[in-house]
């Protein structure tokens, strides 16, 4: 029993020794790839993680000015599995944006948009590249070419103005001031769905659009959780996270549902 006891607690020491000698080679292999490469500066990353826990709030523009400001224009994050460069000047946004739009003109795949765009199938998501142009094609003949503007211009200049009218009622509009956000957003939603449906919205407590809000924002509140980062940055963690998908799959199932009952059948009527 005491040779038992003594070689678990070898096989412990062992496990323990192998698993900081493994940190240790992965932080000296990153600091010699960052010197090799000549990499951009960036805070110190962490094994496995990398900044991601140095940024649980989500890489918003008050973090992403902070890192700017300390680390310069051209910033490297590791975030878990994933690089991302922040680039902070008018000159590098135009390099990636404009002169090599092309090469980064594909957006970031991650868990969560994977499963409700169809592996990025639709235009939003959609890797830049003949699907993408598909898309887009599809996307522009309703809606964006020059005889469609023309045609809705009128009804778009009158939702402006019913919108108008509506702040100026609003309490605190001449005085204290209002926040204008959810009547704009309203304004919106009546334009699109004008074209689209050919319905609109009656105001702010129209039940067809509270409806539609309330399950927006469900889909909002589960894309900012933060199990929606292990998905994004740690892929790995995919068996982890059931539940949550699962949730996130629902969410969308009902969205979608509500927009084919409530418009698609009642347009195709």
């Amino acid at each position: 029993m005491g040779m038992a006891w003594l070689s678990n607690a070898s096989v412990s020491t062992i496990i323990q020794s192998s698993l900081i000698g493994l940190i240790v080679l992965v932080v000296v292999l990153k600091l010699v790839l960052r010197l090799r490469v000549k990499l951009p500066p960036g805070p110190f990353a962490y094994p496995i993680v990398g900044n991601w826990l140095q940024f649980r709030k989500g890489l918003t523009p008050q973090n992403l000015a902070q890192v700017a400001k300390q680390y310069g224009d051209l910033v490297l994050l590791q975030m878990g599995q994933k690089k991302v460069l922040v680039v902070s000047s008018p000159e590098l946004a135009k390099e990636v944006l404009v002169t090599q739009g092309a090469e980064f003109g594909s957006r970031a795949r991650n868990l969560v948009f994977d499963m409700t765009t169809g592996q990025g199938q639709d235009m939003v998501f959609a890797d830049y590249g003949d699907h993408w142009r598909k898309m887009r094609r599809i996307a522009t003949l309703p809606f964006f070419t020059n005889k469609v503007v023309q045609q809705n211009r009128i009804a778009w200049e009158a939702e402006v103005d019913i919108a108008m009218e509506d702040i100026k009622k609003l309490p605190g509009a001449t005085t204290s001031g209002i926040i204008i956000r959810q009547r704009i957003q309203l304004m919106m939603y009546n334009v699109v769905y004008k074209m689209m449906f050919g319905r609109t919205f009656s105001g702010l407590d129209d039940p067809l659009y509270v409806n539609l809000m309330n399950l927006n924002n469900e889909n909002n509140r589960l894309a900012q959780s933060f199990k929606y980062s292990y998905g994004d940055f740690l892929p790995s963690l995919k068996p982890f996270l059931r539940g949550y998908l699962k949730e996130v799959w629902e969410a969308n199932q009902r969205r979608l549902n509500f927009l084919r009952d409530a418009f698609l059948n009642e347009r195709k009527k």
